[in-house]
């Protein structure tokens, strides 16, 4: 497949990543003409390539890729580790391997950057292409802190500079027009998990960052929910060209919107909204290009100039086809009594006067969110005669900071709580649902939280569980992420001693002498999020428990099946789900 499309500078050259030209190789740069012709190789890495960059120039190109920091063992399988982040879902093991900057022209070998023990995240040029800004971390403790730094490199090598202060988690960067300035985004409290990202602004030679976004009630880099999104490479920030403005999408729910931060009054305006805006793209002359998809219609490509206009319909002829349902919105009071946002797809030809089976679903996250993105899962399941239910509780994005921190060390707690509000408020507005036929299923921290609640109520008589955690204590150990999220569980420091027991009591496996409910375990064996053990460990307990239950292993997948996976494997993920509630729903 061909990815990541790059026009250059002067327009003349389109780059992109492609990893089928040779299936053996993980990915290779090339270019190819905009007038046509053959793509030409750039550069072919042995370990893949990834966010490449056209210098202002049209003529060189940043990316990155994993180098070996020693020689490669040769003559041997055998793994040795020593670094805590040994491992990455969806990377496979780093071993002796560092991810680092490099730059290559057409006709000449890609020169690396960087060097060193440290893995650089993120890259961009400076506007006359004399310099690169890129995120990394060079504090011993990188591999178990959020924090990162923002670090400038001559474009002909040299030393690195640091000119942040270590006080910040970092995530994006791009240089102003002019180079004067450098915006990322990031935020202040890096030990913390669920923080709201901001828009800083910090002189390009060093200095105090200035949070430019500090009145926005909602955190940057927030996408809305979907199985059915592109390949979209957008920074989620970029300068206008003439400097005075900055430009980004983010959740603000129901939908992801555009927005223009003036640089001068400091005024936020909505430029697109009513969709859910995936990424984007400036012009010189100040036209939009952006991708936006809704509840019942995939991606399509759009541009704003002046007035927005739909510039694809690729997908007009199978949505003829089909016969999809527009969800319902509908609001639940929580016992905080802030008014919750939910939703209802009913099933395919309803009829009031009859009764439908229903089945919760649950995003991820916990920081994940529900809004007007499509679900091909939750339109399947409205085809098969299901209603289709979701919301977003606390703990969900999209929304005011301390919504979002409001599970924070109350895993399985607040969040179960509003699921059991929703829920009964679901059958209060809908009494066409037949509330002894319910079924729930989630994915990741979703697999997580359908565990725990069939450990803390019978009332639904299906569920299955996708890519879960059942144990918090395994996962930490396993996990490529399990070590860096103690205390957003239950407040414990530790895995061990008296604080195991604390996280324990937040694992379903603790209760799962209390479970009854059929449970279908869907997971992938190349998960390093939530690793295959927790899997076989539910799938363990709930048999000793004589509980119906069976367990789909995915090969050669990892934590993003249902999103990006083999489209067999997609497919058959599906079946199965719909399998397990015609027989037990």
């Amino acid at each position: 497949s061909d990815t990541y499309p790059r026009w250059s500078p002067d327009g003349s050259k389109l780059l992109f990543l492609s990893s089928g030209r040779e299936p053996e190789k993980k990915g290779q740069l090339y270019v190819i003409s905009r007038s046509g012709g053959e793509a030409r190789l750039l550069a072919d890495k042995e370990e893949g390539i990834s966010s490449p960059e056209w210098a202002p120039d049209s003529r060189r190109v940043l990316f990155l890729s994993r180098a070996w920091m020693s020689n490669k063992p040769e003559d041997t399988d055998v793994r040795r580790i020593e670094r805590i982040r040994y491992k990455f879902n969806g990377v496979g093991f780093f071993e002796g391997r560092r991810i680092h900057l490099f730059m290559v022209e057409e006709g000449e070998d890609p020169v690396q950057m960087t060097s060193g023990e440290f893995d650089v995240e993120s890259a961009t040029w400076s506007p006359r292409g004399s310099e690169i800004a890129f995120i990394t971390s060079m504090r011993p403790d990188a591999d178990t802190s959020r924090v990162r730094d923002i670090f400038t490199i001559k474009s002909e090598g040299g030393a690195t500079e640091n000119i942040t202060d270590g006080g910040f988690a970092i995530a994006g960067l791009q240089y102003s027009p002019d180079g004067e300035s450098i915006a990322f985004t990031g935020y202040d409290n890096p030990e913390e998990l669920a923080v709201d990202y901001e828009l800083y602004l910090i002189p390009a030679g060093g200095g105090e960052a200035r949070c430019i976004t500090g009145d926005f009630s909602r955190s940057l880099l927030m996408g809305v929910g979907s199985d059915l999104r592109v390949s979209t490479p957008s920074r989620g920030f970029t300068w206008s060209y003439d400097g005075k403005s900055i430009l980004f999408n983010t959740a603000d729910i129901p939908y992801c919107n555009l927005y223009k931060l003036n640089l001068d009054s400091m005024e936020i305006h909505t430029l697109v909204t009513e969709k859910v805006v995936d990424g984007f793209s400036i012009s010189d002359k100040g036209k939009i290009a952006f991708n936006a998809m809704k509840s019942t219609e995939p991606c399509e490509l759009y541009i704003l100039d002046k007035e927005e206009s739909k510039l694809s319909h690729f997908n007009k002829e199978l949505l003829d086809e089909l016969d999809l349902v527009e969800p319902e919105h509908f609001t639940f009071t929580n016992r905080l009594g802030k008014e919750v946002d939910g939703w209802i797809l009913k099933p395919v030809g309803w009829r009031e006067d009859e009764k439908y089976p229903c089945v919760l679903e649950m995003h991820g996250g916990p920081r994940g969110v529900y809004g007007d993105g499509m679900y091909q899962e939750f339109h399947l399941l409205s085809a098969d005669g299901y209603a289709v239910i979701y919301t977003n509780p606390r703990g969900s994005a999209g929304y005011e900071e301390a919504y979002t921190m409001a599970v924070m060390r109350h895993y399985g707690e607040v969040d179960y709580e509003d699921f059991m509000d929703f829920t009964d408020r679901a059958i209060e507005i809908f009494p066409w649902i037949n509330q002894s036929r319910l079924g729930l299923t989630g994915g990741s921290y979703g697999g997580y939280t359908t565990n725990w609640i069939i450990c803390h109520t019978n009332r639904f008589k299906a569920a299955v569980t996708c890519r879960s955690i059942c144990n918090w204590v395994s996962k930490f150990g396993v996990s490529d992420i399990g070590f860096m999220q103690p205390e957003s569980i239950s407040g414990a420091k530790t895995y061990w001693g008296e604080d195991l027991i604390e996280q324990m009591k937040h694992s379903p496996l603790y209760y799962a002498g209390n479970v009854s409910t059929p449970c279908l375990i869907i997971h992938s064996e190349q998960d390093y999020r939530c690793p295959m053990a927790e899997a076989e460990q539910w799938f363990t307990a709930l048999k000793l428990n004589d509980v119906p239950t069976e367990l789909i292993r995915f090969p050669d997948e990892n934590h993003e099946l249902s999103r990006s996976g083999k489209p067999k494997h997609r497919e058959e993920r599906i079946q199965h789900i719909l399998r397990w509630f015609r027989e037990y729903l």
